[in-house]
């Protein structure tokens, strides 16, 4: 039997977050994707789901505006962390302090550091995602809002990680 249907309301997710990264010139090139990549979004949002099956069981289902806020700069922070980690042969090890609270650490480059640190990028997904959520609250009326909020996140993640690898080729920033 398939599990998987098609969905437009993830579709529209990830849309949301695609023109967030397009709004903000993040998309003038190809965008960077790696396997190594691909294996670490798989490990990180693998232990992420985990994480937020204990946050529910604990909290309840709904996630504050902070708690959305806090996953984008998350996933944004942990992004930085994994091109860090290809660039220079590290196993991808994710911690997920600060995952819900906003106090995430920043174990990367410090060229990218720098840039992710000064980006409006995790904001405005934030931002966006969640006049997203309101305004289509009908449409999206039946949807999973965990999986409709994960594929928001994924499409941060990998645009983070285009954003990090740009970061790395123009600053020469790791060796």
């Amino acid at each position: 039997m398939n599990d998987f249907v098609t969905s437009l309301p993830a579709q529209a997710a990830a849309k949301c977050i695609i023109e967030t990264a397009r709004s903000l010139e993040l998309l003038n090139r190809p965008i960077a994707v790696s396997g190594e990549l691909a294996d670490a979004e798989k490990l990180l949002f693998v232990k992420m789901f985990q994480k937020m099956d204990e946050h529910i069981k604990s909290h309840g289902e709904e996630l504050s505006a902070d708690e959305v806020s806090s996953l984008f700069t998350f996933v944004f922070a942990k992004a930085a962390e994994s091109v860090t980690n290809m660039f220079n042969r590290k196993e991808q090890n994710f911690d997920l302090t600060g995952m819900f609270d906003g106090r995430i650490p920043l174990y990367a480059d410090d060229a990218v550091t720098a840039e992710f640190k000064s980006s409006q990028f995790p904001a405005l997904c934030t931002r966006n995602y969640l006049e997203f959520t309101g305004k289509e609250a009908d449409a999206l009326a039946g949807c999973d809002p965990l999986l409709l909020l994960f594929e928001a996140l994924k499409w941060c993640f990998r645009l983070s990680c285009h954003l990090a690898i740009t970061v790395v080729e123009n600053h020469n920033a790791i060796s």
